[in-house]
């Protein structure tokens, strides 16, 4: 027998857990179908970064997404810790971006006056500043930008803490459940055809992350091009002599303290298809990189290692919004800002989904970016 729900989100990780909760707390009934373990895939594995100052040189429409998402982090951890009770490691310490070579220097020096001139909070510090707050980094960096702004999370509490908010608030989650593709009614969405039935809904959400484009049932020229890209992260336990207060980035590696005394380094940005594994060239990159930034790290004893997909459009750009079936939004290709962008992206596909708006800083990110109507094309010929 059939079952039913006002909404079905296919896809329990962060961003689909973060999309239900808005829903439900709208009073919607909505079911979140997850193929595996809720949050288990790349929510699970990332670093939990919150950093848009230092990832964006350009004031550019991802850039203000991205903004946008931060300004309103520590009231949404804030709101899950009262909810649900669970504690949250937010950190808002900030970020230290050094540079490690003249090419490096000369680059933040024109990073610093761009972010300074757009209005970004950056401060420069001399080696002698930053290494007063961070004894532990090399004495080869040249000079550094600290981001106060820039904060981050241990984004697996907030995983768990937004499966329980979504089940508090009369969502059900489904594990183990697949899609398998959506059932039409004409030409808009009736359902979804899953290994545990049919589930007969006029809305679904798709946030499968990287395996977003293979959700059958519609048009081709309908399919998000989204690809995965592969992290690789290692942990080393400090304990509580933990060697960094800030977060330290740079565009080739990060490290980041968290409170239970371990410091994540990552991570690697590889085309590997759907290969989610641990290489011994990948830890070997993030170890050379690390002690590159703090030579003491080498006496620290290895944790943990993992790796994750994460989610990546054609143009590297979020796919949010109504998709060309009615009925069917995305929710897919966040990149390296999942964790970042998840309440931010909850409060715009509610935003589309109950009152049928687009707001303007989403309009970049429509899937209808990618529609080749006029070509003939369809999106199965970009990527592999």
């Amino acid at each position: 027998m059939a079952q039913r729900s006002d909404i079905v989100v296919i896809g329990g990780g962060i961003i689909g857990l973060a999309i239900a909760r808005q829903l439900c707390q709208s009073g919607s009934a909505v079911t979140v179908l997850e193929q595996h373990r809720t949050g288990r895939g790349a929510s699970w594995a990332a670093a939990g970064m919150l950093a848009p100052h230092c990832e964006f040189d350009e004031p550019d429409p991802y850039f203000i997404l991205c903004r946008a998402g931060l300004e309103r982090y520590a009231g949404f951890v804030e709101s899950l810790r009262e909810e649900t009770g669970r504690p949250i490691d937010y950190n808002a310490t900030g970020m230290i971006y050094p540079a490690l070579s003249g090419g490096e220097q000369a680059r933040l020096e024109t990073r610093y006056e761009r972010h300074l001139r757009n209005g970004v909070s950056v401060e420069k510090l001399t080696v002698r500043e930053a290494r007063r707050l961070e004894p532990d980094l090399s004495n080869r960096i040249r000079m550094a930008l600290r981001y106060p702004d820039d904060h981050q999370v241990e984004n697996r509490d907030v995983v768990a803490a937004l499966a329980q908010s979504v089940r508090l608030n009369g969502g059900v989650i489904r594990e183990g459940v697949t899609a398998r593709k959506i059932v039409l009614d004409g030409n808009r969405v009736a359902g979804v055809d899953t290994t545990d039935g049919l589930w007969n809904t006029p809305t679904v959400v798709n946030a499968m992350g990287c395996r977003a484009r293979y959700l059958e049932g519609i048009p081709a020229a309908h399919r998000i091009p989204i690809r995965p890209v592969r992290g690789q992260i290692l942990a080393l336990r400090t304990g509580a002599a933990t060697p960094f207060k800030h977060t330290i980035y740079t565009g080739g590696a990060y490290l980041v303290p968290r409170s239970d005394g371990r410091l994540i380094i990552g991570a690697t940005v590889e085309e590997a298809g759907f290969r989610d594994e641990v290489t011994l060239g990948g830890v070997m990159q993030l170890f050379r990189s690390a002690l590159e930034l703090a030579p003491g790290l080498k006496s620290w004893p290895l944790d943990s290692t993992w790796s994750g997909l994460r989610p990546v459009a054609r143009d590297g750009w979020p796919v949010l919004g109504a998709m060309g079936t009615p009925g069917l939004y995305a929710a897919s290709g966040h990149g390296r800002n999942g964790i970042l962008l998840a309440p931010l992206t909850g409060d715009l596909i509610a935003e589309a989904i109950l009152h049928d708006r687009v707001p303007p800083i989403m309009r970049p990110f429509l899937p209808d970016r990618f529609y080749a109507a006029r070509t003939g094309e369809t999106n199965d010929e970009h990527d592999s």
